[in-house]
This record gives structure tokens, C-alpha cells and sequence, in this order.
């Protein structure tokens, strides 16, 4: 079904519906509706048609079935193949509702209305849509002004009261008393408007309250709807990220399986971990274990390229330290005599044990305080 509002909008240089009212032409004002409606869209597809008092302008709400009965417009555009049944009556908003129909009702709609003193809108005008809120709102403005106005009048009013008062036993006393009564009923006219508009100032102000509500409203579900998808999206690239973490550590581990060499460090120790500060001037500290005996050493100024293999996952922790350490020099004294090996020199002859930053000390000396038998996280 179409819904149809038929106003009467206040124009300046129209007479409005409310004045239609006024003069007792309303019920004709329906008749000529009711009347445009079913030779606009037939009686029978007319479902109903409301007159609405709640507003400052009266106005009506019209239910039409778009039933239509010409051939379909896009058979006759498209052919038969794309449109096979046969034509006859039918459901069409498209038909009803499409730009050309609605220029033409717009003309035939303000032809009916002529006797009235309605006018058709400007044809191809380019006015813009005023939202409710925002015309509330320049009502108030207007209403405020013409209150303002008003209570001026009532002021000059009281002012010529007064001196009317002032006429007692100078002059005429019935002539006095005659614009004194004048001023009176003046002032209290003057006052009544007044409070018509005052009243009719804050029903805008309501309607205008209630509009903003409305967006306000209308706004933050559309910002809750906007968090919901975040939050929907978020739980779901972390489940994705828990899902490629689950499968880089079942690759890491099959890969240890099937290249051990490459989780091996050349001197036989145990890499405990690694750090590396920056991976731009790059410098690696390694930390290393045989047994209950750790050591840890660092080199600065290690190649840049190395660095940046580990850096992209194309080496392990272990052939990054290979390829930056010597084997002597990832133990120390006691370590390599708990391993019984002898590095050789490329010099030749028996390594001399390396001194890193402890010197090959005690375990319960080394800054992390690790002194368990156990293998732990590497860090990079």
C-alpha cells in the first residue's frame, strides 16, 4: 500500500487550509480530495482517507492500493522474454509511484484545489527538504519576535491609559471613559495573543525537543550498531590471530622435527633465549645453559643483514646466534668442560674459553635469577 499526506502548507500568498477551516469550507475542502483521490487512483483502490486535527494546518492521510492495469513498463521496454505474464491487473508501486505520475499529480492535484485558493508548488524549484527540528526551531525564533512585538503594544497601550487617566476632571468625563474602555479591551486582546502565542511557542519548543530526541535517538543506535560490528569484527581477528598461532607453533614444531640442525646451537649448549634492541643498529644478547650452569654475552655491531633474516622469520634463534657467535663463544669454561669439547681455532691449536659479561659465573649471579633446570621463553 501508498500512504498519501495532502497538506494544506501555509503559503504567503496563498489562502492556507486552516483559514478553508476558518470559513467554514472544510468539509467541501475533503469533498474535492476525496473526490481527486478516486479519479486519481480509482474508488476502489482507495482504503482510506484520515482528516488529522493535531496540527497547527489540517490535513489528510490517504491509504491507496497501487493496483494498475496498462502493460508493464519494462515488458515494453525489455520485451517478452523478460516478462512472460500477461498483462492485467496487478501490484505496481513502481508504476504508481515513479517520477513522471508523481508531476503529474502534482498538477491535477492543484487544479482540484484552485477553487480554494491553493496553489501549485514551483515546478523544477530547488528548495531543499527543511527537516521538523530545524523548522520548530525558526517558529520559536518567529513566534519569540512577534511576542516581543505584542507586548510593546501592550506597553504603548498602558502608556495612552494612563494618559486617558490623567483627562479625569480636566475634560468630557463620558469621552474619557469611552477610551479608557477602548485601551482596556485593546490591552487585554493585546494580552490574549499573547498568551496564544506563548502557549503555542512551547508546544513547538516541545515538538522541537522531541524531533532533536529523535535523532539524538536515531544517532546512537546507529553508533551502537557501528560498536557492535567493531567488537564483532575484533573477537573475530583475534580468533583468526589464535588460530594462526596455533598453526605457526604446530609448523614450528614440525619443522623442529624434521630440521632439528636448524634449533641446534654448534657448541652443544642450550639457548636459554635472546634479545635483540634494535633491529636497525643491531646488537645480540644471548643467554646460554648446559646443565645448572648459565652464561650470557653480547655483541654489538653484528651484520645488518643477518639481523634482518631473523628479523622476517627466515632463520631460527639458534641459527642466528650460529651465525653471530663462534661456538667458544657461546659457553663458558664450565660449561664447555661439562661438555668435554675442545673448539678449535681458525687459527688452529685449543680454544681459550670466552669471558662474557659474567665471566663464567654461578648461576644465583646472573641478573634474571633463573637457577631451575628448565628451558625458557625466548624473547626477541
Amino acid at each position: 500500500m501508498e500512504t498519501f499526506y495532502i497538506l494544506g502548507t501555509e503559503y504567503p500568498k496563498q489562502k492556507p487550509v486552516s483559514q478553508i477551516a476558518n470559513d467554514g469550507r472544510l468539509n467541501s475542502w475533503i469533498d474535492a480530495n476525496l473526490k481527486w483521490l478516486k479519479d486519481t487512483f480509482g474508488e476502489e483502490n482507495l482504503v482510506s482517507c484520515v482528516l488529522h486535527m493535531d496540527e497547527k494546518t489540517p490535513h489528510l492521510h490517504a491509504t491507496v492500493v497501487p493496483i494498475v492495469t496498462g502493460e508493464r513498463i519494462r515488458r515494453k521496454r525489455e520485451g517478452e522474454k523478460k516478462y512472460e505474464t500477461k498483462s492485467g491487473s496487478r501490484l505496481s508501486a513502481d508504476d504508481v509511484m515513479r517520477r513522471t505520475r508523481l508531476h503529474e499529480y502534482q498538477n491535477s492535484y492543484a487544479a482540484a484545489m484552485k477553487p480554494f485558493g491553493l496553489q501549485r508548488g514551483i515546478v523544477g524549484s530547488t528548495a531543499k527538504h527543511q527537516a521538523n527540528s530545524e523548522y520548530y526551531r525558526q517558529q520559536v525564533i518567529q513566534y519569540e519576535e512577534d511576542i516581543a512585538k505584542l507586548q510593546a503594544d501592550v506597553e504603548k497601550a498602558q502608556e495612552g491609559r494612563n494618559t486617558i487617566l490623567a483627562w479625569f476632571g480636566k475634560g468630557d468625563l463620558a469621552k474619557a471613559k469611552k477610551e479608557l474602555a477602548d485601551k482596556d479591551r485593546l490591552i487585554a486582546e493585546l494580552n490574549k495573543q499573547i498568551e496564544e502565542l506563548q502557549a503555542e511557542k512551547e508546544r513547538l519548543q516541545e515538538r522541537h525537543k522531541s524531533e532533536i530526541e529523535k535523532l539524538r535517538n536515531g544517532y546512537q543506535a546507529e553508533i551502537d550498531v557501528a560498536i557492535r560490528r567493531a567488537e564483532t569484527a575484533e573477537q573475530q581477528s583475534e580468533e583468526k590471530d589464535a588460530v594462526i598461532d596455533r598453526q605457526r607453533k604446530q609448523i614450528n614444531l614440525l619443522d623442529r622435527k624434521a630440521n632439528p640442525q636448524r634449533y641446534s646451537l654448534s657448541s652443544g649448549a642450550e639457548l636459554v633465549r635472546i634479545n635483540v634492541s634494535n633491529y636497525r643498529n643491531p646488537s645480540l644478547h644471548i643467554w646460554t645453559r648446559v646443565g645448572e650452569e648459565l652464561y650470557e654475552d653480547t655483541k654489538f655491531q653484528i651484520d645488518y643483514d643477518v639481523a634482518q633474516k631473523h628479523f622476517n622469520g627466515l632463520i631460527t634463534d639458534e641459527e642466528f646466534v650460529n651465525a653471530v657467535f663462534e661456538p667458544q663463544e657461546q659457553v663458558n669454561e664450565i660449561q664447555t668442560q661439562l661438555l668435554g669439547t675442545t673448539f678449535m681455532l681458525v687459527s688452529g691449536g685449543p680454544a681459550q674459553t670466552h669471558v662474557g659479561t659474567d665471566s663464567g659465573g654461578l648461576s644465583s649471579d646472573l641478573p634474571w635469577g633463573e637457577q631451575k633446570n628448565r628451558k625458557g621463553n625466548r624473547k626477541r
